[in-house]
């Protein structure tokens, strides 16, 4: 596979106890993120009871956004176009005014949602190698369904443990916007935390470990199966 993976889509979501915003401590904190330029957003919209929320719109699909629910905060990158590193510091400079600003104690758990493709090299069509490499599933489908199939893929479901703290869902699909890539889907749940605003480096730290279960376990595992025709898996 190729050695860099592309990242699409980030976010996460910071839990905490039920709390009922005030529209003036909104509008404090979008304008003192408008100060800031990691975290800036172009507008806000109030319109929604309930959900307010911050967003910025770049190109045709890239689009930053932070909704303010009752019982979370999230932020999400969809079709990214920033580096994660950037958007690790918005995480750290959002999270601190949000506690701070909107006078919330801690967060108690967080959600991180990583999206990224993963171009194939010695195969053209991602479901080919999912389906009859991967999974050794040629010839074994059709007959019993008979009907096309659209797409199918891998669920992974990796449980918390002492030794490995977060609840991971993986989805590993053919990427319907391109033949030789594969989509990446990583999920996961944080949970039993008290994030204060002394310690918020412990939400970019859930977001760099799952990035890092792609890089150095996902790829790997995928990697070893993108081999030519012949060699031995």
């Amino acid at each position: 596979m190729q050695a860099e993976d592309r990242l699409i889509h980030f976010s996460t979501e910071w839990f905490h106890p039920p709390v009922q915003h005030k529209v003036a401590a909104l509008q404090k904190l979008y304008y003192e993120l408008s100060q800031v330029r990691t975290a800036a957003y172009d507008s806000s919209d109030f319109s929604l009871p309930g959900q307010p929320k911050f967003h910025s719109r770049r190109g045709q699909r890239s689009q930053s956004i932070a909704v303010f629910l009752p019982d979370r905060v999230a932020l999400i990158e969809e079709w990214a176009d920033i580096p994660l590193s950037t958007f690790l510091e918005k995480c750290q400079e959002v999270s601190h005014r949000v506690l701070e600003v909107l006078q919330i104690p801690v967060f108690v758990a967080q959600s991180v949602t990583l999206r990224a493709t993963l171009a194939l090299t010695h195969f053209e069509d991602a479901r080919v190698f999912l389906l009859e490499h991967v999974c050794c599933q040629e010839g074994r489908i059709g007959p019993y369904f008979s009907r096309p199939l659209a797409t199918a893929g891998l669920r992974l479901v990796f449980p918390e443990t002492p030794d490995h703290p977060g609840n991971l869902q993986i989805t590993i699909e053919p990427y319907r916007h391109s033949r030789t890539e594969v989509f990446v889907e990583v999920r996961g749940m944080f949970t039993g935390l008290q994030i204060g605003r002394d310690t918020c480096d412990a939400l970019r730290g859930n977001i760099v470990s799952v990035r890092s279960f792609i890089t150095n376990h996902i790829f790997p595992y995928l990697n070893q199966y993108d081999v030519r025709a012949g060699d031995a898996v």
